[in-house]
């Protein structure tokens, strides 16, 4: 809900967004893009074009998109025809709901914002212990695929961090082969090198991905879909427009993409981060704390505002999540510090906030409810 001077709620702001926070944020650990980034080529690449070829900014940027496309096939090591970009992972997902509404489409919740928001329509498994694992992830995703034509998730998942092995994923696309899968793998590149399921023996896959929190250039629009299946292929690059990007997205996301290097040196320290902010969550609300291998964690909290609220007094904002809104799961998201500074303003400010207990979910049978945004009915 919206109040028109303070603005919309924690809950209902996505990551990063500060416009309505009221307090100085020094410390934003609400957004999951890659705080170590933008690849330094990356910001060369835009002094370049800015001082060399600003010319080129007048026509439209025609055939230019096919730049970004060329090196996210290499990057992925996948026939380029495979692939469509537009403007990042939300445009395709928003294009693929469009397309898909009123057909039969289930969601593995807790998952991504947008997501849920977009395919409002589809039947949603949420988890029926009372936290969720990466086998039990996997498990809802057998049931979802034997029962439907398409099922979508996020790998690893926003916004638990969960990771479900590819060859798990793979494994259940060939045997459900009735049903297509839709994976969001935006965080995957943080969970390790080499694993996307672009480019696997599929036809009934579809794989999201984007160069924008990888290379912390989210404000950068610029992703990818990559499918076999040629009619779903062509019914999404009909709505794309004809030119899916801009020259200045083309050129920041692509001067990163070629910056191999920049990414194996700066994703595993990143990784490492993650880890000791995981102990440090830890010292403070234990078990609540969900193991990941990636670069946030989330923390099951029954008052998530009330630690939003504590750290916000002391400069440091991190996303939360109210679990009386359908889809989503109680508790806060914080991403990993990048400096041993920040580590340390975080544990000053986790002394003080009241150590809470994970909510309590009941086990429950899939939500037809029209919007996410509604509440959870009552059982």
């Amino acid at each position: 809900m919206t109040d028109q001077l303070s603005g919309p709620s924690r809950d209902t702001r996505q990551g990063g967004d500060l416009t309505h926070t009221g307090r100085r944020i020094t410390l934003d650990l609400s957004v999951c893009s890659n705080r170590l980034g933008p690849p330094q080529s990356a910001v060369q690449a835009l002094v370049d074009f800015a001082t060399h070829r600003h010319r080129e900014l007048g026509p439209p940027p025609y055939g230019a998109h096919q730049t970004y496309l060329a090196a996210y096939a290499a990057h992925l090591a996948v026939e380029e025809p495979h692939l469509l970009c537009g403007r990042g992972v939300t445009e395709f997902l928003l294009l693929l709901a469009r397309h898909l509404h009123g057909e039969d489409v289930a969601l593995i919740t807790p998952e991504y914002t947008e997501t849920m928001r977009r395919f409002g329509f589809a039947t949603f498994y949420p988890p029926t212990e009372r936290h969720d694992s990466p086998a039990h992830r996997l498990e809802r995703l057998h049931q979802a695929m034997a029962r439907h034509r398409y099922v979508v998730l996020s790998n690893p998942n926003n916004p638990l961090g969960l990771y479900t092995h590819s060859a798990d994923l793979l494994e259940a696309v060939h045997r459900y082969p009735q049903c297509t899968l839709v994976v969001d793998e935006e965080y995957t590149e943080f969970q390790g090198p080499g694993l996307s399921l672009a480019g696997a023996d599929a036809d009934n896959l579809v794989v999201l991905a984007s160069t924008g929190k990888t290379y912390g250039i989210t404000g950068t629009r610029a992703g990818i879909m990559w499918t076999r299946n040629a009619a779903l292929h062509r019914a999404i690059q009909l709505h794309l427009p004809a030119w899916p990007l801009s020259l200045l997205d083309i050129t920041v996301a692509t001067a990163a993409l070629d910056d191999q290097a920049w990414a194996r040196s700066t994703l595993p320290r990143i990784r490492r981060d993650a880890q000791q902010l995981e102990q440090l969550l830890r010292e403070r609300f234990g078990s609540a704390v969900v193991p990941s291998g990636i670069h946030y964690r989330f923390v099951h909290l029954r008052e998530p505002e009330t630690a939003a609220e504590h750290l916000e007094e002391h400069g440091i904002a991190v996303r939360t999540f109210d679990g009386a809104v359908r889809g989503r799961i109680a508790g806060i998201r914080v991403m990993a510090p990048a400096s041993a500074d920040e580590f340390d303003l975080l544990r000053e400010a986790l002394l003080r906030v009241p150590a809470q207990s994970r909510r309590r979910t009941g086990a429950g049978v899939p939500y037809r409810g029209k919007s996410v945004i509604e509440p959870a009915p009552v059982h």
